[in-house]
């Protein structure tokens, strides 16, 4: 039976965890995965060319060998175990999956608004403490997307919520209410 990419993200990255908590290395481990997350976002190419065809095994575990040159033997053998069960395709979810976990035993919230104009950084600290506030949470993270479209007013999704403040869906929902025929 052919398992999604997620359920397998969510395997290989529970592994790893459990693994890395185990041998004292979680903290050392989670840089490391970040930072491989970073050249994943800047090189999207990455996993392209170890989809192709034309790029022979050999290659690909040379292009493998030469990532996880700079790290610990832990997260070394994470990225050969990847590359050998040929889940590299899958690796930017697994990290994703892995960092999930991570900030979630750290009681750390990723919180990411969407808002008309570009938020300061007290305006995101805001957010944050008031989102800890409401919710549960240790410290809270917020990166911030601009969609001049919102007219105003923010949208804040974080574990796996939305709370939509912005002023384009109060006018949605305001056109709705009076497209209603009278009773």
């Amino acid at each position: 039976m052919k398992q999604n990419k997620f359920s397998v993200a969510k395997r290989y990255a529970k592994a790893l965890f459990e693994y890395s908590d185990e041998q004292g290395q979680l903290d050392a481990v989670y840089q490391e995965l970040v930072t491989i997350q970073q050249v994943l976002q800047e090189t999207p190419d990455f996993l392209a060319v170890m989809k192709l065809d034309s790029v022979t095994t050999a290659e690909q575990s040379k292009i493998v060998a030469t990532l996880a040159q700079p790290f610990s033997a832990t997260t070394q053998d994470f990225l050969h175990l990847v590359f050998d069960y040929g889940r590299t395709a899958d690796l930017d979810l697994i990290i994703a999956e892995f960092v999930e976990r991570y900030n979630a035993t750290q009681g750390r919230v990723m919180i990411h608004a969407v808002s008309a104009t570009s938020l300061s950084a007290e305006q995101r600290q805001q957010i944050g403490q008031a989102y800890l506030q409401r919710f549960n949470g240790k410290s809270a993270q917020v990166t911030n997307t601009v969609d001049p479209e919102l007219i105003g007013g923010v949208i804040v999704e974080a574990e796996g919520r939305r709370i939509d403040g912005s002023i384009r869906t109060k006018l949605l929902k305001m056109r709705a209410l009076l497209a209603q025929p009278l009773r």
